[in-house]
């Protein structure tokens, strides 16, 4: 059986595809991909905690495979990327990690909860009067990049810029399908993220603010030591490349995947009319609502680990070096976990020994998983509020072909129904 994830039927239903591959078995080859594909939820929760035969390092072993004429192009790029805590183990991850964990606080993000939702009824507003357009484009990107923005002290134009930085980046960071052209647009996404926070950084060690910059280098104070990456020489302090890439990331992380929880919803929702009524009725259910959301349709379909050693895993011989998929969409919906996967259900109880997978498990969490359920929470109640009838325009929507990713490339809508 070929594993191929990026064929335009997988791109479209990637939980059909998962479920097949469930019935073939909890762990599968794919000789396209070069890789595992873990389908099962007590495999990808393993993966999760298995720190230490299974590496969260996917950037060195890519770096390696590069042509030297790759490597040149993409090398800025690739060290800013080294400032993700998401590429890292432990101890770098950890020395990454806590200078954001402090920044990234409770009291930060409730200050931000008045903004968020006068951005919501503003977007939907807008949104209102024309009558249609493209959700996803009006209102599930701008939402949470103006959020994001507004935590980071992020002014101006350069909110506007953002859409297009991250775009750049995508190619590299979701696995996107071959595109000639991704080298050189990662490499200019790298180069405009540097020029900006750059100059940011430098403001804000000048002129400290109320933001999460501000936050971030105060919890930094004097550059502290993080060890190098296995392989390479980019050892040392916390340069300003990796607090760079650490802002980054935050920026990149905080609307990218966020955008795509609020227009899968908003599609899921419209697509299951008798959910949406639920939720209308009874708006105490919002917040199991949006677990269920994410786990329904979710932002993510795959996060990536290597292999640290040779090991059986699910009756498989996993080699070092190899690469491992945990397919968070298809453990999502695995039949020995949840009771009717394939159905939508807002009321759906939750349950502490079964936790959702949308942000990852164990040390790797999402730190931003917080703030992206305050955005959810707030929007899409006010949207399904607002637009009850809101429909679509075509009779289906079109997917990026992304392996990490779920993500749409526009949603057009009716608003009046």
């Amino acid at each position: 059986m070929t594993v191929d994830l990026l064929t335009p039927a997988a791109v479209a239903d990637p939980y059909a595809a998962f479920a097949r591959l469930r019935q073939q078995a909890p762990t599968v080859w794919s000789e396209t991909h070069k890789a595992w594909v873990v389908t099962r939820y007590s495999g990808v929760r393993d993966g999760f905690a298995d720190a230490t035969r299974l590496s969260s390092d996917r950037l060195t072993p890519y770096w390696r495979r590069l042509t030297p004429e790759r490597a040149d192009k993409l090398g800025t790029t690739f060290e800013l990327l080294r400032g993700w805590m998401v590429f890292h183990d432990a101890p770098i991850h950890a020395a990454l990690r806590d200078p954001v964990r402090k920044a990234f606080t409770p009291r930060q993000l409730e200050r931000l909860r008045p903004k968020i939702e006068t951005i919501a009824e503003e977007l939907l507003d807008a949104m209102a009067e024309r009558g249609e357009g493209d959700f996803k484009a009006e209102v599930a990107f701008p939402l949470p990049a103006l959020a994001i923005a507004e935590l980071m002290g992020v002014q101006g134009g350069a909110r506007d810029q953002f859409k297009n930085w991250s775009a750049k980046l995508a190619a590299i960071v979701f696995g996107e399908s071959d595109n000639p052209d991704r080298d050189e647009r990662a490499a200019e996404g790298a180069a405009e993220f540097i020029e900006f926070f750059s100059w940011l950084i430098q403001r804000r060690r000048q002129e400290p603010g109320d933001d999460l910059v501000s936050a971030l280098l105060a919890a930094i104070g004097d550059p502290a030591t993080v060890g190098g990456v296995a392989g390479t020489d980019h050892s040392g302090p916390l340069t300003d490349l990796r607090l760079i890439g650490a802002c980054t990331l935050m920026l990149f992380a905080g609307h990218e995947t966020t955008t795509n929880l609020l227009s899968n919803s908003a599609l899921t929702l419209m697509r299951h009319p008798e959910q949406s009524r639920l939720l209308l009725d009874r708006p105490e259910l919002t917040d199991l609502a949006v677990e269920e959301l994410l786990r329904f349709d979710g932002p993510v379909k795959i996060m990536v680990r290597a292999v640290r050693e040779d090991h059986e895993r699910d009756g498989v011989r996993m080699r070092q070096g190899e690469t491992v998929y945990l397919a968070v969409a298809s453990a999502q919906r695995d039949p020995q976990a949840w009771d009717r996967p394939d159905e939508l259900l807002l009321d759906r109880p939750s349950d502490r020994t079964r936790p959702g997978m949308a942000f990852g498990q164990g040390a790797h969490f999402c730190l931003g998983a917080a703030l992206a359920r305050l955005e959810a929470r707030i929007a899409i109640p006010a949207a399904l509020r607002r637009f009850p009838k809101m429909r679509l325009l075509t009779d289906d929507v079109d997917w990026e072909a992304q392996i990490l990713g779920r993500t749409m490339t526009g949603m057009q809508v009716s608003v009046h129904g």
